[in-house]
C-alpha cells in the first residue's frame, strides 16, 4: 500500500462522523456563514485525519504530503489541505523543506514520552498552583463526574477525559499555563485516542474501569492538597500511555526525517 493509499483508507474510517456538519460533503450548506464555516471544519478535519495517521504510523517519517494529492484523496479543495499542513508543522508533525515539500516529521516512541514529560511537567505545574492558591476544587469534581457518568469506552470518552485535564490546569489560575497546554492538546488527544483504542480491543469494560481509577485518587490526593502525592498519580497515569507506545517506529530509518 502506497503513502497515498493509507492516507485514503484511513480518512474513509473518519468520514462517517462528517455528514452533519454544515459545508461537509453529503450536508445542506447555504450562504457565505456556511461556506467559511465549511473550510474551517475542512480544515481541521483534514488536520485530524492527518496527525492520527501520522501518531499511530500509518505516515511514517519521510512520507511526502502533496497539497494537491491529499486534497484528491480526501475529496476537498486544496485550501483547508494547506491549513492543516500550516497546523501541523506548527505541532512539529511535518516539515518543509527547503525544496517546498512538506514531509512527515514522524511520532516514534521517544517522541510519545518527549510529548508526555512535557504534559507532565505543565499538569504537575499546574496541580501545585492550585493547590498552593487553594483553588476551587468543585470544577474537577464536575469534570470526574463526565468522565464517570459515560459508563463505557464511547467515542466520546477521550473528549471527556480531555475536558478532566484541562481542568486541571485552569486549576492553576495561570492563564499563560493554560496557552501552553493548549498548545500540544490536539497531539494529546491523538495519542490518547490511540492508545485508547488499542487498549479497548482489548477489554472495552476492563479499560474504562482503569481510567475511573485512576483519576478519581488523583483528584482525592488535590483535595486533601497533597500535590507531591497526585503529582507521583498523574506520573504513573501517563506511564501507562506512554507504555502503550514502547517500540514504535523504533525500525524507521530516523535519518528520513531530514530527507531532502
Amino acid at each position: 500500500m502506497t503513502p497515498s493509499d493509507r492516507v485514503e483508507a484511513f480518512a474513509h474510517t473518519r468520514t462517517a462522523t462528517l455528514g452533519a456538519l454544515p459545508g461537509v460533503p453529503g450536508a445542506p450548506a447555504s450562504g457565505q456563514h456556511a461556506t467559511k464555516l465549511g473550510r474551517s471544519i475542512y480544515s481541521g478535519w483534514v488536520a485530524g485525519v492527518l496527525r492520527e495517521a501520522i501518531v499511530d504510523g500509518t505516515l511514517a517519517a519521510g512520507t511526502p504530503l502533496v497539497e494537491m494529492r491529499v486534497a484528491e484523496e480526501l475529496a476537498v479543495s486544496r485550501g483547508p489541505v494547506r491549513s492543516a499542513l500550516h497546523v501541523l508543522e506548527g505541532e512539529g508533525l511535518v516539515r518543509t523543506q527547503p525544496n517546498g515539500r512538506t514531509t512527515v516529521v514522524g511520532f516514534a516512541s521517544q517522541d510519545v514520552q518527549d510529548l508526555l514529560r512535557v504534559r507532565f511537567e505543565l499538569e504537575a505545574t499546574a496541580i501545585r498552583w492550585g493547590v498552593g492558591r487553594g483553588a476551587a476544587i468543585a470544577p474537577l469534581e464536575a469534570a470526574l463526574a463526565a468522565l464517570e457518568v459515560e459508563g463505557a469506552t464511547t467515542p466520546r470518552l477521550v473528549e471527556v477525559d480531555m475536558g478532566f485535564h484541562r481542568a486541571v490546569l485552569e486549576f492553576s489560575g495561570s492563564r499563560f499555563l493554560i496557552e501552553a497546554w493548549q498548545a500540544i492538546a490536539p497531539v494529546i488527544q491523538t495519542v490518547i485516542t490511540v492508545g485508547n483504542r488499542r487498549l479497548t480491543a482489548a477489554d472495552p469494560a476492563e479499560h474504562f474501569a482503569r481510567i475511573v481509577a485512576s483519576h478519581r485518587p488523583l483528584l482525592d490526593a488535590i483535595e486533601r492538597g497533597a500535590a507531591d502525592e497526585a503529582c507521583a498519580l498523574l506520573r504513573d497515569q501517563f506511564g501507562l500511555t506512554g507504555s502503550l507506545f514502547d517500540g514504535d517506529g523504533d525500525n524507521q530509518d530516523q535519518g528520513s526525517r531530514d530527507e531532502q
